[in-house]
């Protein structure tokens, strides 16, 4: 599908005064802002105090949703792909533009930026990779078919999957092509998470993959009970965490084998969220779910109609868009105790960013499970 050019807006409110690769984690710095949540919407993307849900700013475009493109955050610069076919980067502190770049389908793909360049797929096939000042061209990779699986970097590598069934690894000065592997079935939005040596992936026939990242064999799969496409492993203390249509499954990174699964009755729908205390996991009913990582059993679960809606949790609360409730969340991580919400004038399903209360920056799984 293509779009139609517009015109943008810009809304000033105020100013802004778990899993995969090491080398991927953004650094704290006293120069980041705290305490704020990056999240989009149909035409409008928003910066919210993530303590008390009060508006910062809100940018505004005529035609297209900020629904499916997680932003990446990087010296003070949010860069987040639209359905307009635009790859926008706009001044995190005000809302501004900054720049954007055009492409000729709708961007789905979550954006990776590494050594001055800005990675992501789009719905016309490609992988593009730009300037991060400028927003030019520096190479594009054509692929077989949608890149909407979102990319990661790891060394010297970029790594992103395509519905052609391909995993792809390129050079990330170049573009050229180092390997791919063929899996048979499409990605969706399940992206790929990198712990040493090993790229893990999942997709629509219900095999979760590890890859070697620097040859492109594959050391195992394993069959799930369904389709992995909407579901982005989640590496942490050498477990997997990934979703299907039925159930949440802890695995074995190394060899693959099953922990335990958790069975839900309302569907999965979303990449499980993990940190050091619980997993947040969102499904087709309405319901996020909160659930003891050891033991699988549920803490506390909500009625949000969250639509497949990505969660992140940080500083003990859960942060995640309300879906058909046309609201954004924040709830208490260990009772789910509603801390506030804030109204979005359309259906939410984008997933959060947080810069947290030490200035670091959390991004949800979806996104190549960056933290």
């Amino acid at each position: 599908m293509k779009f139609n050019l517009f015109i943008c807006t810009i809304l000033i409110i105020s100013s802004i005064g778990c899993s995969s690769s090491d080398e991927n984690n953004e650094t704290p710095t006293d120069n980041n802002p705290k305490n704020i949540m990056f999240i989009g919407g149909t035409n409008e993307y928003y910066a919210i105090n993530s303590q008390n849900g009060q508006l910062k700013w809100v940018f505004s475009v005529l035609n297209g949703r900020f629904q499916y493109s997680t932003a990446f955050y990087s010296n003070n610069v949010l860069y987040v792909g639209c359905t307009d076919s635009y790859l926008y980067a706009i001044d995190a502190s005000k809302g501004t533009l900054l720049w954007k770049f055009k492409t000729n389908e709708a961007i789905e793909s979550s954006v990776y930026v590494y050594n001055n360049t800005v990675f992501f797929g789009s719905d016309d096939d490609n992988f593009y990779a730009l300037n991060t000042a400028t927003g030019e061209l520096k190479w594009k990779y054509t692929a077989g078919f949608n890149v909407s699986s979102s990319p990661v970097v790891s060394g010297d590598i970029v790594y992103f999957a395509s519905d052609d069934g391909y995993v792809y690894a390129l050079e990330q000065g170049s573009g050229a092509l180092k390997w791919k592997y063929y899996t048979g079935s499409i990605f969706n939005s399940s992206s790929s998470s990198i712990v040493g040596n090993n790229l893990y992936i999942g997709n629509r026939n219900g095999n979760i993959y590890n890859i070697n990242k620097n040859t492109g064999q594959l050391n195992w799969e394993k069959q799930l009970g369904s389709s992995v496409e909407y579901s982005s492993p989640t590496i942490l203390d050498g477990y997997l965490y990934v979703t299907d249509k039925n159930a949440l499954y802890k695995m074995d990174a190394v060899t693959g084998n099953i922990i335990w699964q958790s069975y839900n009755s309302g569907n999965y729908s979303s990449s499980p969220f993990v940190n050091e205390n619980y997993i947040t996991v969102n499904s087709s009913s309405g319901n996020l779910t909160v659930i003891d990582k050891q033991t699988g059993n549920t803490r506390w679960q909500k009625t949000i109609y969250s639509n497949s809606a990505e969660a992140v949790s940080t500083d003990g609360t859960v942060f995640i868009g309300g879906g058909g409730s046309n609201y954004v969340y924040a709830f208490s991580e260990n009772d789910g105790t509603e801390k506030w919400r804030f109204p979005m004038k359309a259906v939410t399903t984008s997933a959060p960013v947080i810069i947290n209360k030490d200035g670091k920056v959390v991004y949800p799984s979806k996104s190549g499970g960056r933290d």
